[in-house]
C-alpha cells in the first residue's frame, strides 16, 4: 500500500483517477482482488479486461461478478457485464477474462472497475486503438525478477500518457535464482524445488509478482500487449526438431530429459500465463503438435501511423550454434539457424510488406544489432546467433526502399540504441533503429559480473562498453551499469523519438531520471 505523502507525489493528467485509486486500497478491495485488474490487446472497438477473485472469499460467498465500463470515471453511465459465479473457478485459478471487442468505439478512452458483493476494485483505464492518429505514445518494459529489485518504475509508468504498453517478456523468473536483493522480495516455491516443475508452481509466481502495488496499478492504468521470452517457462530453452522435444540447458532439472514431462511442463506454463496474462492469442493445446499449442506472435494496426508486429522469439527457434554462446568466435553454423521457424518468418515477412504505414514497430524480444568485441559475440543467444534470417529481413527491408523500422528490444538488462543498417558486414545506408530498455528490475551487467569473464583485459565496465560501441559503429549507446527502469516511444509523422527512463530499483522511493534520449527519421539517428 502507499502512505498518503506517497501517493500525492504521483501527480499529472491522471490524478483524478489514481486518487480513486488510492482509496481502492482499502481492506475490502485487497481482499477481494488481491491481484487487481488489468486490460489488454486493445483494438478499434474493445479490449481484454481481467481480474482474480480471492478464492478463499468466492468459495465462501459463491456470487456473481459485476464489470462495469465508461467513458467516465464516475461511472455516471456505464455498460455492465455480468460474470456467473460457477465461471469464477479453480481451473482457472479464479481469474476471469472479459472480452469487448465489437463493443466500443475508436480512439476512446474508457474507465472500468469490477464489483463483487458490493466490494469495488480498483479502477482501470484503457484506450481504444484510434482511426487516423497524428501522434501516439507507447511504453515498453522487460525482465522483472520479482526478488532483484523493487517496481517502482512501474509507479512512474503508471503516470505516463500512453495508448498502451508492450511486455516484452520474463513477466516471471521460473527459477530462484537467489536471496533477494531488498528487503521483503522472498519467494519460495509450492513444490518445495528452486524452480517451477508443475502449475501450482507458475501460477504461485505470478501471484506473487501481482502482488507488488506498482506492477498493479501500471497494470490498471494501461492496456499492456504482451509476449514472453523464456522465463515464462523455463530459461534458455529452444526446440530440438530432430527431436521433437523442447530442450534447455538447465543442469540438474527435476523434469531431465523426460519428454512427456517436458511437454506437460510446457503446457503447464502456458495455461499459466494465459490466466494472468490478458493476451488475444491462438490457443490450441490438444494438437499433437506442441507448436501449434499457442500462437502469441500477432499485430495491432494505428491508423496508418504504426503497425505494431509481436514476435515470439522462443517458441520456434532452433538451437543456439556454436559451442558455447556468450563471449565467444561464432561458427559457420549461425548463417542456417532459424530464430522465429519457417511459419512464423513468413507470416513477419508478410507483416511487413503491409499495408501503407509510417512506422513499422517490431516487438522484438531479444537483441537485433549485431555486436562483436575483440572478435568475440557478445551473445549468441540473441539475432547475432541467427544471423542469416536476420540477413533475410535486412534484405527484404533494402528491396523495399523501407528506412522505417522501429525494433522494440529487451532481454539484454541494459539500456541501449543503435542504427540498423542495411548490412552489418557492409553498412551504407539506414533502415531503422532499435530501442533496448533496460531490465525493469532484474540484474544487469555490473552486478552479474558477466562481461569479466570473456573480456577480462578490460578493467571496468565502462571501458568494456566504450570498446563495443567503437567495434559496431551503428550502437550510439549503451548503459550497463546503473540503469533499471522502462522507455516510451513518441511517434508522429515526421519523427519516432524515444526516451530511456532509469529508476533506481533499491529504493521504494527512487527518483526518475532519463538515461538516454534519441530520434530517428529517415534513416537518421541523433541525440534529441
Amino acid at each position: 500500500m502507499y502512505s498518503r505523502r506517497e501517493f500525492l507525489r504521483i501527480s499529472g493528467a491522471s490524478i483524478f483517477l489514481l486518487y480513486l485509486n488510492r482509496l481502492s486500497f482499502a481492506q475490502d478491495t485487497e481482499e477481494v482482488f488481491p491481484q487487481g485488474i488489468a486490460s489488454g490487446d486493445p483494438t478499434l472497438t474493445g479490449a481484454i479486461l481481467w481480474t482474480r477473485v480471492n478464492p478463499t472469499v468466492h468459495k465462501r460467498m459463491h456470487k456473481d461478478l459485476l464489470v462495469q465500463i465508461s467513458e467516465e470515471p464516475e461511472f455516471k453511465k456505464s455498460i455492465t457485464k455480468r460474470i456467473p459465479a460457477k465461471a469464477i473457478n479453480e481451473w482457472t485459478d479464479f481469474t476471469v477474462r472479459v472480452s469487448l471487442y465489437r463493443r466500443l468505439e475508436p480512439g476512446k478512452t474508457y474507465y472500468y472497475r469490477f464489483l463483487y458483493a458490493d466490494v469495488p476494485s480498483m479502477v482501470g483505464r484503457f484506450k481504444t486503438l484510434p482511426e487516423n492518429p497524428q501522434e501516439i505514445s507507447i511504453g515498453f518494459v522487460v525482465c522483472q525478477n520479482y526478488s532483484d529489485g523493487y517496481y517502482t518504475a512501474y509507479r512512474y509508468l503508471a503516470q505516463e500518457d500512453l495508448q498502451l504498453v508492450v511486455h516484452l517478456g520474463d513477466f516471471i523468473y521460473e527459477k530462484i535464482y537467489g536471496p533477494p536483493r531488498v528487503p521483503g522480495r522472498d519467494l519460495s516455491l509450492p513444490s518445495g524445488e528452486r524452480v517451477c516443475v508443475n502449475l501450482e508452481d507458475y501460477r504461485h509466481l505470478y501471484r506473487t509478482y501481482l502482488s507488488d502495488p506498482d506492477l498493479r496499478l501500471a497494470r490498471a492504468m494501461h492496456p499492456f500487449v504482451n509476449t514472453w521470452d523464456d522465463h515464462e517457462f523455463i530459461n534458455d530453452y529452444y526446440y530440438d526438431y530432430q527431436r521433437k522435444v523442447w530442450d534447455y540447458f538447465l543442469e540438474g532439472h527435476p523434469v531431465g530429459k523426460d519428454r512427456k514431462r517436458i511437454l506437460s511442463l510446457r503446457q503447464e506454463a502456458i495455461r499459466a500465463w494465459l490466466e494472468y496474462i490478458p493476451a488475444w492469442v491462438k490457443v490450441d493445446i490438444k494438437n499433437k503438435d506442441p507448436l501449434k499449442w499457442i500462437t502469441i506472435y500477432r499485430d495491432f494496426k494505428l491508423g496508418n501511423l504504426a503497425h505494431l508486429v509481436v514476435l515470439d522469439e522462443r517458441s520456434y527457434r532452433d538451437r543456439p550454434p556454436c559451442e558455447g554462446r556468450f563471449g565467444v568466435e561464432g561458427c559457420p553454423q549461425q548463417k542456417n539457424t532459424s530464430m522465429l521457424g519457417g511459419e512464423q518468418l513468413d507470416w513477419f515477412m508478410e507483416k511487413l510488406e503491409e499495408g501503407n504505414y509510417r512506422w513499422k514497430l517490431i516487438a522484438n524480444s531479444v537483441q537485433f544489432s549485431k555486436s562483436q568485441t575483440d572478435g568475440r559475440f557478445g551473445s549468441l543467444d540473441a539475432w547475432d546467433g541467427y544471423s542469416g534470417e536476420r540477413e533475410k529481413i535486412l534484405d527484404f527491408l533494402r528491396s523495399k526502399g523501407r528506412k522505417n523500422l522501429i525494433m522494440l528490444t529487451g532481454d539484454r538488462h541494459a539500456s541501449m540504441v543503435a542504427e540498423i543498417p542495411n548490412s552489418y558486414e557492409r553498412p551504407t545506408e539506414v533502415l531503422g533503429a532499435e530501442f533496448i530498455t533496460p531490465a525493469l528490475s532484474s540484474i544487469n551487467a555490473i552486478e552479474g559480473g558477466w562481461w569479466k569473464k570473456n573480456w577480462p583485459q578490460y578493467k571496468s565496465l565502462e571501458n568494456f562498453q566504450r570498446a563495443e560501441m567503437s567495434q559496431n559503429p551503428w550502437i550510439k549507446h549503451i548503459n550497463s551499469v546503473d540503469c533499471w527502469g522502462y522507455s516510451v516511444l513518441n511517434l508522429s509523422k515526421e519523427r519516432a523519438e524515444c526516451t530511456i527512463y532509469s529508476v533506481n530499483k533499491y529504493r521504494k522511493d527512487g527518483k526518475k531520471s532519463i538515461d538516454a534520449r534519441f530520434v530517428y527519421r529517415d534513416g537518421v539517428l541523433e541525440k534529441a
